[in-house]
């Protein structure tokens, strides 16, 4: 079991760093051109396999901390207790960021795939896993409070942010012709907020492991959100303005458009 857990755990490193840097690529390139939505595909199957090994290996720890950590010598009760509710809580935490991801992806693809029926998005899959991401943003934030521990309580209001978010476009149905867009930027953004937030929590314990035991190793928790949540907001705002959408009634006509030429 913890030959596969490590096998796992090399698999998501792997994935997860190659998505991180080809993230950059259709958020740099000319958006619709072919670069931006091939790199943009490549980086949603590095994602893809980065949320299947962090849902596999949260469960492999929350279901056999001690098997898949190695565990050999005895540990006293208390220290046992200990040990299971640590790597149980750390199972929560990766199972919720990756959860965070799969909406966000999800929302992200399908607000392109179906911007001529909007409506075709409203499916039973797509409801539940973002209430399942809400209930899971409560979850952490109760985690948090219950053992005083800051970071989870400063990230769980991402999951309900995003999960609102998505449910509220879902129920509600377009309020403006880029609809889409706006919705694929934002969801596409969030992904890397979890992405890097996953990057700098676990890399820096191993690559930086005394500031991991230190007070700053909050802000590798935070800084990621930090930053990621007020540029969604920018660049939305950016291309409401672009495509005159700000203030007033929106103009509603043909979805198929370009965002650049």
């Amino acid at each position: 079991m913890a030959n596969l857990f490590q096998s796992l755990q090399w698999m998501h490193v792997a994935a997860g760093s190659l998505a991180l840097i080809l993230f950059w690529i259709p958020a740099i390139a000319p958006k619709g051109g072919r670069t931006h939505i091939r790199a943009g595909w490549f980086y949603v199957a590095c994602m893809s396999v980065v949320v299947v090994t962090a849902l596999a290996t949260s469960g492999l720890v929350f279901a056999l901390p001690l098997a898949v950590r190695r565990i050999a010598q005895p540990l006293s009760p208390a220290a046992l207790s200990n040990f299971v509710r640590g790597q149980r809580i750390f199972a929560t935490f990766l199972a919720y960021l990756a959860g965070l991801t799969l909406a966000a992806g999800w929302q992200g693809i399908w607000a392109v795939e179906t911007k001529r029926e909007p409506k075709a998005m409203r499916t039973p899959f797509s409801l539940a896993l973002n209430v399942i991401v809400l209930l899971g943003g409560l979850t952490v934030f109760v985690l948090g409070i219950k053992y005083r521990s800051g970071p989870l309580i400063a990230l769980s209001p991402i999951g309900p942010f995003v999960a609102a978010g998505n449910l509220r476009y879902l129920l509600r149905g377009p309020q403006s012709r880029m609809h889409w867009w706006y919705e694929h930027l934002s969801s596409m953004i969030a992904t890397a907020i979890a992405g890097y937030t996953a990057f700098l929590v676990f890399g820096a314990a191993r690559l930086l492991p005394s500031v991991a035991r230190s007070q700053l190793y909050t802000i590798f928790w935070v800084l990621p959100a930090l930053i990621g949540v007020p540029v969604i907001f920018r660049t939305v705002a950016y291309y409401q303005r672009k495509f005159h959408e700000t203030g007033g009634a929106p103009r509603v006509s043909s979805p198929h458009v370009q965002p650049d030429s």
